[in-house]
């Protein structure tokens, strides 16, 4: 997380200005397609190579099937670039994602989506609007205490540090100050985001226009170098129009990378894997839905199934709730839908029931994200006595639908724990 309190004085490196440029626009694919396209064999071995879709050769010379998993977004290689679009609708992906990053304020920031094609495009679009709503209003300042080294006396002189560095010189002086500053991490994180949009191509002009107004504005302002470490800082009645266009400055660093974290080959990316998405999703709402049960809501929580003095079964859990001490609640997170006809696949069952052996529960909740069936979905395992509660959460609702869904999920997660349904040794003994 970057710190806002302290800064040490350091030459700033200009930035040079970003626009389009001349690519190769391969034609849109959406998310876990497999479709023909044509392409230079230089371009196809270039996208094979950042490990984003597998790329397959036909018969036909320069026909090739490329094959999208779960991410979704743009990859932008030397010449080329590919754009995945999601399955679902745009404002409800750019909900999901909103909300994952701030429950209180998602509303505001998703405004103005409505229209965009893709997700850059759409982040681009709601960030500049709600960036520039921000600043318009006056560019906030705060207190930040410098470290610095002056021929004047300003602030406190650091004594220690005056000793080790300059002994028995008068000038000049290492000193700390307090300074009232536009260079806060509100504006930095604007900044950061500015700068990470304008370095895309065929970024809307509209938007291109009000990044670039607000990367004049914020000039003096420090860029973030590491991007995803930086943070949302708590909002105030001081930083609370700055709101919307933080939460979308928070989901531009995220979903950017300036090197591939998967494959070998050098590419510009700005992608989401709608599996986390979806997992982020089903934690932040439960969290919120759950408050009024008490206890607390862990992601990626571990256990593990052996009793090995070093246990070499372990697993993490996308989500657990815990109240009075123990684990009362897994829930796992499958960003599928479940068909009318069909049934969970085994390995998801699987899956789950090792989560409760591991945890001691009698019952796991297992959360897809829709199900088009109407048949229940609680699965009892034979002799054991272990249930498999299968739910789903229709993420192509409206948002204030969905939310509802998770409170109804909520409310069947907590009630075990009113009814002691919890495994303990004295009421539940299963074996396998």
């Amino acid at each position: 997380m970057l710190e806002q309190g302290r800064i040490t004085r350091r030459p700033r490196r200009p930035t040079q200005p970003a626009g389009p440029s001349t690519l190769f626009e391969i034609d849109p694919l959406t998310a876990w397609a497999r479709e023909e396209r044509e392409l230079s064999p230089d371009i196809a071995a270039a996208l094979a190579a950042t490990g984003v879709a597998k790329v397959i050769p036909l018969d036909t010379p320069g026909r090739w099937t490329v094959e999208t998993e779960s991410r979704v977004g743009i990859v932008v290689g030397r010449g080329w670039e590919l754009r995945i679009r999601p399955r679902m609708a745009i404002p409800k992906l750019m909900f999901l994602l909103a909300y994952s990053r701030n429950p209180a304020g998602w509303a505001d920031a998703i405004a103005d989506m409505d229209t965009e094609r893709d997700v850059l495009e759409a982040l681009a679009a709601g960030f500049a609007i709600h960036a520039q709503a921000a600043v318009e209003r006056g560019v906030l300042h705060g207190y930040i205490g410098v470290e610095d080294r002056l021929n004047h006396l300003r602030g406190r002189v650091r004594f220690g540090d005056q000793l080790a560095r300059l002994p028995g010189l008068p000038l000049p002086v290492e000193v700390s100050f307090d300074e009232f500053t536009p260079d806060v991490i509100e504006n930095r994180l604007l900044r950061t985001a500015a700068e990470t949009l304008l370095a895309f191509p065929r970024i809307p002009s509209k938007s291109r226009s009000r990044l670039m107004r607000l990367r004049a504005v914020l000039e003096n302002v420090t860029v973030i170098p590491d991007r995803r470490s930086a943070q949302i800082p708590p909002i105030t009645r001081l930083n609370k129009r700055y709101e919307p266009a933080l939460v979308l400055a928070k989901l531009v660093l995220d979903g950017v990378s300036l090197r591939q974290d998967h494959g070998r080959a050098p590419a510009t990316s700005f992608l989401f894997d709608m599996n986390e998405v979806f997992e982020s999703f089903v934690y932040a709402a439960l969290r919120e839905a759950l408050r009024e049960y008490g206890g607390s809501v862990e992601r990626q929580a571990a256990g593990e199934l052996d009793t090995a003095p070093t246990p070499a079964l372990r697993f993490r859990a996308d989500v657990v709730w815990r109240s009075r001490g123990a684990v009362r609640a897994v829930i796992d997170s499958k960003y599928k839908p479940l068909s009318a006809g069909g049934t969970m696949p085994n390995a998801d069952a699987y899956q789950m029931l090792a989560y409760c052996v591991g945890f001691g529960l009698r019952r796991g909740f297992l959360v897809y994200a829709r199900d088009t069936g109407t048949e229940p979905r609680l699965h009892r395992v034979k002799r054991h006595g272990y249930e498999i509660d299968v739910e789903a959460l229709d993420v192509e609702l409206e948002p204030e639908k969905l939310l509802h869904q998770v409170d109804a999920l909520a409310t069947r997660i907590a009630a075990p724990l009113t009814r002691t349904l919890s495994l303990s040794t004295e009421s539940f003994s299963p074996s396998l």
